[in-house]
């Protein structure tokens, strides 16, 4: 018979304290807030109450909070400092990244490549107030209805700035100029009111620059030299060159126009030079070369790469109207395609984003129950803005007794009075704009949903310059090769398409309604 084995218990080290190990270790965990105003910042209406939510999740489920990364503005572009620091963070852990504590979807991005970016990452993402917790191990459903959130951050930015984008046409109706002031005028902002106004510095050395070029004594590269000469430079400081020289002398704004928008508008701004200078300007530069229009523009170019080689698929026109793709190189010597049959290949993966009927139901229906999300988060907004405009108030009716009873000089009040007025009028605009917003967002949502289903009758009832513009939307990447085409779609059309894969078992037609319903079904 075997001895008997006995297990000794082991003893603690020197030092070591047996209780304190048997306490498992805490998962570490980035948090990340972030509000679109500074204004919000300056009334500590947001950013604390995403600190306190995600805190306290944090400390209900076991997590060390390790960083905390505040952004405090606009996410309509990526390239945020707290959101990159997070981002250089995660890459930097990547053996074992940290989980990613938010509150909802649209504080962590608002636009497609900072989704792409931390998905890439494969970190695990906790949305609290959503309770949805995403990680590489999610089902599909999963990430589909998340990316689907992603569109409707998106959109929601999107209409935002469709109100911004208003407001400067009304600017422009009015003659105002609504961009940052060329080089020869400075930016002004007066009682709520920005226009331009001439820089006394530099303005008579533009002018010669349109006079010098229209005399027919210098070029553009004299003009830059003769900048260089005479102290003219840009408004950061730096030199002005050829390609600077010849933007300037293309700009009517010096004349009395300008272009917003595809639209041309008549300013009244000061001007620089007269209407009949700038014209004899432009009719000259119009007889350079380098100021041609290209005479040949094909629909797909740039948009088809070689699946062999890698090189870039060029097109050509034979017998004067026909358009063919071919390799740059010739690599493989494949047969040309005509542009025709190119349009027919794309179509065919667009129409993969036809999904069945009740799936796009279903879809639809998940929307519409986010619509509490939203309308809250625009009723929060507008509270905060409310506020801001009750005190400012305040502020003004005592400003006024303090200067009637003699506390403060009338040049003090004034002053104050003004700046209040601003911000007043900053809050009472916001208020309007997301009563105004917040009711169309989703609705505008599910329609961009819809029309992702429409697509492939969109794109077979346009001419294949129009199909550009969609093809553009939908693919990151294509290749052709033995006479296919291969295409990248973007996220999240990736998800949509799958739900007509081209590989079948049973040799199938993939496109039918039984075998997307069947992918779908899950």
């Amino acid at each position: 018979m075997p001895p008997t084995k006995t297990r000794r218990t082991a003893r603690p080290g020197r030092g070591n304290n047996p209780t304190a190990a048997a306490v498992p270790a805490l998962r570490q965990a980035v948090l990340y807030a972030r509000v679109s105003s500074r204004e919000q910042e300056r009334e500590g209406f947001s950013i604390p109450a995403q600190q306190a939510v995600l805190k306290k999740y944090a400390n209900d489920n076991g997590f060390a909070i390790i960083e905390e990364f505040i952004d405090v503005e606009t996410a309509k572009k990526s390239g945020r400092a707290a959101f990159t620091r997070m981002m250089a963070l995660l890459k930097k852990r990547a053996a074992k990244p940290p989980v990613v504590l938010v509150e909802k979807t649209d504080r962590l991005y608002r636009n497609l490549k900072d989704w792409v970016a931390l998905d890439e990452l494969k970190v695990d993402v906790h949305f609290v107030k959503e309770g949805i917790v995403l990680s590489d191990d999610s089902r599909s459903s999963e990430k589909f209805i998340h990316g689907i959130k992603v569109l409707m951050a998106k959109n929601y930015v999107d209409n935002l700035s469709e109100e911004v984008r208003k407001g400067m046409v009304q600017k422009c109706e009015e003659g105002g100029y609504p961009g940052r002031a060329p080089l020869g005028y400075l930016n002004r902002r007066e009682n709520g009111r920005a226009f331009l106004e001439i820089d006394a510095e530099r303005a008579l050395l533009v002018r010669n620059l349109f006079e010098l070029y229209d005399r027919g004594t210098h070029s553009c590269e004299a003009l830059a030299t003769y900048a260089q000469e005479s102290g003219l430079r840009g408004n950061r400081g730096g030199r002005l060159s050829t390609s600077v020289i010849h933007n300037i002398l293309r700009n009517p704004l010096y004349a009395g126009r300008f272009w917003w928008g595809g639209q041309e508008y008549q300013s009244s701004e000061p001007r620089i030079i007269p209407w009949e200078l700038f014209q004899r300007v432009q009719d000259r530069l119009d007889g350079h070369p380098y100021t041609r229009a290209r005479s040949l523009e094909f629909a797909f170019s740039g948009l088809v790469t070689c699946g062999w080689c890698g090189a870039a698929v060029t097109a050509e026109i034979r017998k004067e109207k026909y358009v063919y793709y071919h390799c740059a190189k010739r690599c493989r010597r494949e047969s040309f395609i005509n542009e025709a049959r190119l349009s027919e290949m794309f179509a065919a993966h667009v129409r993969r984003l036809q999904l069945p009927e009740d799936i796009r139901e279903a879809f639809i229906a998940s929307l519409r129950f986010s619509r509490r999300d939203i309308e809250q988060d625009a009723r929060e907004r507008v509270v905060g803005a409310q506020t801001r405009l009750e005190r400012l108030g305040k502020l003004i009716n005592a400003a006024y007794e303090d200067k009637l009873e003699g506390r403060i000089d009338d040049d003090f009040f004034q002053a104050k009075r003004a700046e209040w007025e601003r911000q007043r009028a900053e809050a009472a605009d916001e208020i309007q704009r997301l009563t105004t917003v917040s009711a169309k967002t989703l609705d505008t949502a599910i329609e961009v949903f819809k029309l992702a289903n429409r697509a492939y009758d969109l794109m077979i009832s346009r001419e294949p310059r129009e199909q550009r513009r969609l093809l553009d939307v939908l693919f990151s990447n294509s290749t052709l090769a033995e006479g296919a085409l291969s295409v990248t779609w973007r996220k999240p059309f990736d998800l949509l398409a799958l739900s007509a894969d081209p590989e079948t078992d049973d040799g199938g037609d993939p496109g039918s309604q039984d075998r997307r319903h069947s992918v779908w079904s899950g």
